[in-house]
């Protein structure tokens, strides 16, 4: 239990045969979720249980890294994107507001899955951080999927757009605290140690341009199925079928 929870060892292997089954779990649970999205509806014990998960997840990583004397400012404050869609995931899972759901769709779903993809993890497969980053990743995708499925909320081009300046709203704070702390927070100082899409993007800062327009495309594509049609205006010189 001990060795469990220590910082643990470097032992992850991006796509070796942990990280797909943890994957592969990931995605089971969001093709139960479609399958039996009207009697989950009717389970309104759901959102709490993602809710405890997400606050339990959080606290346990925060405990981890103070119990092994490895809690730095620079490090485990919840300033990365996915550490404030977590927090934004469970605001949303207690308010249930339209706005922050489509800040959690369309960026704590897309960043989540990047994370999944390509994880900034070097714990050994089962080890405690191993297991807590998945779950918190996880948790972003079943709670975003929750909403966009089993809820059916939508999201219009105007919360749309909202949303992408709140982002880079977001961004700038952040950028504004890295200089201060010395930090690195959603890697808008230099890109991270481990092999990601950053990679392919070219030196700094160049791809947090590249990042930008990748955000906007992914964003755009994850839209399509959420995007509410009802404000469209409609065309007055259309004749109605049949007429």
């Amino acid at each position: 239990m001990k060795e469990w929870f220590s910082e643990g060892e470097s032992g992850f292997i991006m796509f070796g045969a942990e990280h797909i089954i943890s994957l592969l779990i990931i995605v089971f649970i969001v093709i139960f979720m479609y399958l039996f999205r009207s009697r989950i509806k009717e389970m309104h014990s759901i959102k709490y249980i993602f809710l405890l998960s997400l606050a339990l997840s959080e606290v346990s990583y925060q405990c981890w890294a103070l119990y092994n004397g490895i809690w730095t400012v620079k490090l485990y404050l919840p300033l990365q994107l996915c550490s404030l869609n977590i927090l934004l995931c469970m605001l949303l899972l207690l308010t249930e507001n339209k706005k922050l759901f489509a800040f959690v769709y369309l960026f704590g779903f897309t960043g989540a899955l990047q994370g999944l993809l390509t994880p900034e993890l070097y714990q050994q497969p089962w080890h405690f951080r191993f297991i807590q980053y998945f779950f918190a990743h996880g948790l972003i995708v079943w709670t975003a999927m929750y909403y966009a499925i089993v809820k059916s909320f939508k999201i219009t081009w105007g919360r749309f757009f909202k949303s992408f300046l709140w982002l880079n709203f977001y961004a700038v704070s952040v950028y504004g605290i890295n200089i201060l702390l010395n930090t690195n927070y959603m890697f808008l100082m230099s890109k991270p140690g481990k092999a990601s899409l950053m990679d392919f993007l070219g030196p700094y800062p160049w791809y947090i341009l590249g990042l930008e327009l990748i955000a906007f495309f992914m964003c755009l594509l994850v839209l399509i199925p959420v995007l509410d049609k009802s404000s469209e205006p409609i065309n007055k010189d259309r004749s109605p079928i049949g007429a």
